[in-house]
């Protein structure tokens, strides 16, 4: 009879710095190990608000391990451009350049498998999508009610820290 056991980093992820956030007022959340899924089903609620101390210790004992997601929107002051194409690509390099010249500069940039991440404070504007001819995202506005990962959560593909 095999049994499972709970996979353990040497560092947990959430634990390790999802207290920093909270503290200051920062909506996180754990996300599923080595994944982009948040674990609470009602995470989106947390755009407006922090878990109680209750909800959040809980994480924190239960999803230490987890990776960490920041929940978009008033509550953490924060919104996000996904620019979802492959840097490594000459063609989409220069595409990112011009995306990046008609924005303002960003205080923070988290680097992907694809493309990047880049924050700015919250406004009210809503979440939306800039799509190619064949329907794929190049480009995504992130407002609230929605999470982006954040480090130093492992990639789920890359198994790498972003």
């Amino acid at each position: 009879m095999s049994t499972i056991t709970e996979r353990r980093d040497p560092t947990p992820i959430f634990g390790a710095v999802a207290n920093e956030y909270y503290k200051r007022g920062i909506s996180v959340i754990p996300l599923v190990y080595h994944e982009k899924k948040p674990v609470p089903n009602d995470w989106s609620k947390f755009a407006d608000e922090l878990p109680d101390v209750q909800q959040f210790s809980k994480w924190m004992n239960d999803y230490s391990n987890g990776n960490i997601g920041l929940v978009l929107g008033k509550q953490s002051n924060m919104t996000v451009i996904d620019i979802d194409l492959d840097l490594t690509d000459e063609n989409n390099a220069r595409i990112v350049q011009i995306i990046q010249s008609a924005l303002p500069k960003s205080p923070w940039t988290r680097i992907g498998k694809k493309g990047m991440v880049l924050a700015y404070q919250y406004t009210d504007v809503p979440t939306f999508r800039i799509k190619d001819s064949a329907g794929k995202t190049l480009v995504e506005y992130l407002s609230a009610r929605t999470q982006v990962v954040i480090p130093p959560s492992i990639h789920p593909d890359t198994k790498v820290a972003y």
